[in-house]
């Protein structure tokens, strides 16, 4: 008889990410001030904010100059035009809209609400500071896992995570957008109920930011979160590039 578990941990008293900060240390730091033990097989779910606050990928709405298309896309959804045109400028295509929401294919591949531009956890509002979506977010958890590895002295994997919108259904939920170490997808075979063979492909990379979500929410400050007990594959060439949709 199998014990199955999984279990989360939010890192509490992870400080304001500034550009440049070691993310990795950071997370070492707090995590062992709270008395946390290591083990192999841990998984760090990092959300991609503080990532680029690290990597700088912030914005002054005051540097923006709307376009034509940025004030029709404002008129239509009651959004500032200037966030608008970071819309666009994000994204490879405006898919359309509902309401005030953007649907937006983000320029790495991402189908999502207003190409993951936020401004929440960023800057007080009267700021006008927005984020961006990592550069590369695969390279930014290739960077942060061997910080970690190094300090940690353990086997781990590390997924970079947002929200993500949909135009079919209410609220946001978590998804992977950049990984290291661990598969992309993984192959579960075996037999159902009635003794079927059965084979699923399961997005455990996104299954894991979106239970990690639930713990870090928007307004928790806390944009780190450890899952441990996961069977996962591990993987030295891990991209979430190959989980994106490539149809029309």
């Amino acid at each position: 008889m199998h014990n199955w578990s999984l279990r989360f941990y939010a890192i509490p008293g992870i400080p304001l990410i500034r550009a440049g900060d070691h993310i990795g240390r950071m997370i070492f730091d707090c995590a062992k001030s709270d008395g946390f033990i290591f083990k192999d097989g841990d998984i760090f779910i990092i959300a991609h904010k503080i990532v680029s606050r690290a990597e700088n990928a912030i914005i002054k709405l005051a540097d923006i100059e709307p376009s034509e298309q940025a004030i029709e896309l404002s008129a239509k959804t009651g959004r500032d035009p200037r966030l608008c045109q970071i819309y666009i400028n994000e994204s490879a295509e405006i898919v359309g809209t509902n309401g005030r929401m953007v649907i937006t294919w983000h320029k790495l591949g991402f189908r999502d609400t207003c190409a993951g531009v936020d401004r929440t956890n960023v800057a007080p509002f009267t700021d006008e500071l927005v984020s961006l979506l990592p550069k590369d977010p695969d390279a930014s958890a290739r960077a942060i896992r061997p910080q970690l590895k190094e300090l940690i002295g353990k086997e781990l994997a590390v997924i970079i995570s947002d929200t993500f919108g949909s135009p079919s259904r209410e609220g946001s939920f978590g998804v992977a957008i950049g990984i290291a170490g661990i598969r992309h997808i993984e192959i579960r075979e075996g037999t159902d109920v009635f003794g079927n063979l059965s084979k699923a492909s399961v997005t455990l990379v996104d299954a894991l930011a979106g239970a990690a979500f639930s713990i870090m929410g928007q307004s928790e400050r806390l944009p780190v979160v450890i899952a441990r007990g996961a069977k996962y594959t591990k993987d030295e060439k891990a991209s979430i590039k190959n989980l994106l949709y490539r149809g029309v």
